[in-house]
């Protein structure tokens, strides 16, 4: 309880400012459209394209613009950018990465691409640092909970990747790039996109290498990645979604305990065809389906036999049938099924371990309408059946409402949200809990945004909350065990300032609780206060500069300390990194580049064991023809 009070302490005195800049806003000309960040269209928070304003969540977006300045070049680096997301590494670049969203696990945070699922790996997380953005478009990030309409996996909110095509370009465009720098990093990568009559085309290949510090931690990944279309009738689109993923590296554990001869190999091939219809302009329907097979080859020559060398296979296939109705202008329908069938093999030494089939089946409606001017009005219910474990209804309420006058944007939703424990959870070897329950969640958050100055100054806050019930978490045994209760709240602010387009800059702060409340112990690895920044200025029209840093603090790690080995946590050290990119264009064909990253040196380690990278420099060129 004390918990909650000081939670609400610290909310009382943001709110309270934000009030009074609404009320000073009074005599501020409203926020042109055009440069209102809540007006601009997204997809993934509703499943159809949609002002952010109207979907009552909060969304952040990281447009193709930013990857380019910013220099990202994976989807991991990308998502360290965005409020109250924790990006969570297992030292190096190519290490098993985790996804803390609002506090919520890894595996609660979706991740589509194009708004087609992923199949997530034993652990039911994904490879976030396998993702490259050669192709990317853009990313759309929703911070709320979306199990309504996405199923499980979704508490947290989602992640959509949408790939770039070809589709209405008057001409081909054509790009290679080369960066090299510390670590003996290199990374290539070229693409194609353009259209020919009624058929268009989108491929992009990459690979990258490195040899980061320490013996055994080098890294290669190699991505291909594609999209095909083709117009059959003006109201008729096929397309063609694929991609293959190749890397191999290292695994070099902990600092305390290195494994000199540890490699992984992973493998991913995703084929997904799919078409959408315009029936009329009151309904459209979309249809696809998706082949997805993971192969991950792993040895560690430190561990005996029968666990020394493991072989893991997935096999995902996936049909979602999507209807858009649209019976007014301000009354929108989204109804549809999904089905998912999922097969993992694990052998060690050659001894099966893991053979499972896991299958789900999903409905979902959701109705969006606008009962008067300026407010928006959400509705969505989900009903999943599964092979292995219960049924599941989630649902969400969501309500956004501009105020008139002051422009202030005020949105609020409740759900609730389910998550299904994993393949890992349920049957791996030793470990397994095949009883274990689906976590569930009841969910709320109350936003608000304002702009200034014909949206040349903004603030925003968000006040979230998730109670969870049979949350899944390791005992002492590392046995897998649905706890009673657990919570994640916290408030997140955000300012930005765009005074022109030669200059920008943003920043945020989150608050965050998260809690096992059956044990009284705080989830590990989620900083209680996050900080991150960043800046863009444009001195001359062919010279771009970013800078941005993370600040992460307050944080707790598991423990097992002799002699007893019991579970405790330990407080971990805070970290503080900045990146900066210089960009420059010289003509209309070459761009060159430096960035740096970890500027100021920190030594740090975002797992326990697991020294993360210092500071490091790059530099690459990108010409387009």
């Amino acid at each position: 309880m004390e918990r909650s009070v000081n939670m609400r302490q610290l909310a009382l005195p943001v709110i309270a400012g934000l009030t009074v800049t609404s009320a000073v806003a009074q005599t501020t000309p409203p926020a042109n459209s055009e440069t209102n960040r809540m007006t601009e269209v997204v997809i993934t928070a509703t499943k159809i394209a949609q002002p952010i304003e109207q979907t009552a969540a909060a969304v952040s977006i990281i447009s193709r613009a930013d990857i380019e300045e910013k220099k990202f070049s994976n989807l991991a680096e990308a998502l360290e950018d965005i409020p109250s997301l924790s990006v969570v590494r297992n030292g190096t670049p190519g290490q098993v990465t985790s996804v803390f969203l609002r506090g919520t696990e890894s595996n609660h945070t979706l991740l589509t691409v194009d708004g087609r699922r992923l199949p997530s790996n034993l652990a039911g997380g994904f490879y976030y640092e396998n993702l490259t953005l050669d192709n990317v478009d853009r990313i759309e990030v929703v911070r709320s909970p979306s199990s309504s309409i996405y199923g499980g996996d979704a508490i947290g909110g989602v992640i959509n990747v949408i790939t770039r095509t070809g589709r209405g370009l008057q001409k081909p465009e054509h790009e290679v790039s080369f960066e090299g720098g510390s670590f003996h990093t290199f990374r290539e990568s070229a693409s194609s996109r353009g259209a020919i009559g009624k058929f268009d085309y989108s491929v992009g290949l990459s690979h990258s290498n490195a040899e980061y510090p320490r013996e055994n931690n080098d890294f290669r990944l190699s991505t291909l990645r594609s999209s095909l279309g083709y117009e059959a009738t003006d109201d008729m689109y096929f397309d063609l979604k694929t991609s293959y993923l190749q890397s191999y590296g290292g695994s070099p554990n902990t600092v305390g305990f290195p494994s000199l001869g540890a490699k992984l190999k992973r493998e991913a091939v995703n084929i997904s065809p799919g078409v959408t219809w315009d029936y009329s302009e009151m309904l459209q329907s979309k249809l696809y389906y998706s082949y997805d097979h993971q192969f991950q080859p792993s040895k560690d020559p430190s561990f005996p036999a029968p666990f020394a060398i493991n072989r893991l296979t997935i096999d995902a296939n996936r049909v979602e049938w999507q209807n858009n109705l649209h019976p007014a202008e301000n009354w929108h329908i989204v109804a549809g099924f999904d089905y998912q069938d999922t097969h993992a093999e694990r052998t060690s030494d050659g001894v099966k371990n893991i053979d499972e089939n896991l299958s789900s089946f999903g409905l979902y409606a959701q109705n969006q309408w606008s009962p008067l001017d300026r407010v928006w009005i959400q509705n969505s219910i989900r009903y999943d059946m599964f092979s292995d474990y219960n049924n599941a209804v989630t649902w969400r309420q969501g309500v956004s409402w501009r105020v008139p006058t002051v422009d202030t944007l005020l949105y609020g939703n409740v759900s609730r949200s389910f998550s299904p424990p994993t393949i890992q959870d349920l049957y791996f070897p030793f470990s397994g809990n095949p009883n274990l329950k689906p976590e569930r969640a009841l969910s709320w958050e109350i936003g608000a945004d304002q702009d200034f100055a014909e949206g040349k100054f903004g603030a925003s806050l968000v006040w979230f909350q998730n109670n969870y019930k049979d949350f899944i978490e390791l005992n002492p045994a590392f046995f897998p065990v649905n706890v009673p209760e657990a919570t994640t709240e916290g408030v997140e602010t955000a300012f930005r300032w765009v005074p022109c387009d030669k200059f920008s800059a943003r920043f945020s702060y989150t608050y965050t609780t998260a809690t096992d409340d059956f044990d009284n112990r705080r989830l590990i690895r989620r900083p209680r206060h996050q900080v991150k920044g960043d800046i863009r200025v444009k001195p001359i029209e062919q010279v771009v500069v970013t800078a941005g840093l993370s600040w992460n603090m307050d944080r707790e790690e598991a423990a097992f300390p002799a002699p007893f080995f019991t579970r405790t946590n330990l407080v971990s050290e805070d970290y503080l990194t900045v990146r900066a990119a210089v960009t420059w264009q010289v003509n209309e064909h070459l761009e060159l580049w430096v960035k740096g990253e970890n500027l100021n040196d920190d030594q740090y380690q975002q797992v326990a064991g697991f020294p993360a990278l210092r500071a490091a420099a790059y530099g690459g060129m990108r010409v387009k023809f």
